[in-house]
């Protein structure tokens, strides 16, 4: 596709600039052995090469993911929201006001792009071009469905393994290394079989501490 008639371009070239950065980020923390996590940057990369060369299959690839990956984060929000305790959640944001303002910053500006980029990859000229491939032009309902499933999906998988004795048995393990002068939440949970690790967040009054446990 002609470079001049690609609508994809500005797209990929954002993703790409913003995979390459992502990845110095990564190296950078490897470097200097600070815990640094993200699957996004090579992914990033990668579309952004192909739209860059006007792939319209990758165009719509990115399209649907734009609006899951934004519907989930709404999601995330909510769900932490519903499941920490909100003690925990006022004692976070008084102890860490600017790591807290720094994580919500990063959510808004992460979920505008997003929106930005299905907003790019959904005008008239990207919408022509998905017809003529033979495509559909309607709004990607799967990316919604799918979604708001896996959130549900996560969110009910949490509460019922949460409320259950594996949860207990948790709380109980960090109990006994920090004494009863703390409340305990499971932020994390895994099981198999007998076993099973999780991770307990004990926080009183004043303070935070995070304590892993496994049985």
């Amino acid at each position: 596709m002609d470079s001049t008639q690609n609508p994809f371009k500005k797209v990929g070239i954002v993703l790409f600039v913003i995979g390459i950065l992502d990845i110095i980020l990564m190296l950078y923390c490897i470097i200097n052995k600070i815990a640094y996590s993200s699957s996004f940057n090579i992914f990033s990369v990668i579309i952004g090469i192909f739209l860059i060369k006007g792939s319209i299959k990758t165009a719509r690839i990115a399209r649907w993911f734009s609006v899951f990956f934004s519907i989930m984060l709404i999601g995330i929000v909510v769900g932490v929201s519903l499941l920490m305790p909100f003690d925990l959640l006022l004692l976070k944001l008084k102890l860490n006001v600017w790591s807290a303002l720094g994580t919500f910053l990063f959510i808004v500006i992460f979920f505008l792009f997003l929106i930005w980029v299905y907003r790019q990859l959904s005008t008239p000229e990207v919408l022509r071009l998905f017809a003529q491939s033979g495509y559909p032009t309607g709004k990607p309902i799967s990316a919604y469905l799918s979604s708001a499933f896996l959130f549900i999906f996560m969110l009910g998988m949490f509460i019922l393994i949460g409320s259950g004795e594996s949860e207990k048995k948790a709380k109980e393990l960090a109990r006994q290394q920090l004494g009863n002068g703390f409340q305990y939440y499971v932020s994390s949970i895994s099981i198999s079989e007998n076993s099973g690790q999780a991770n307990v967040i004990a926080y009183s009054d004043k303070e935070i501490r995070s304590v892993k446990v496994s049985w």
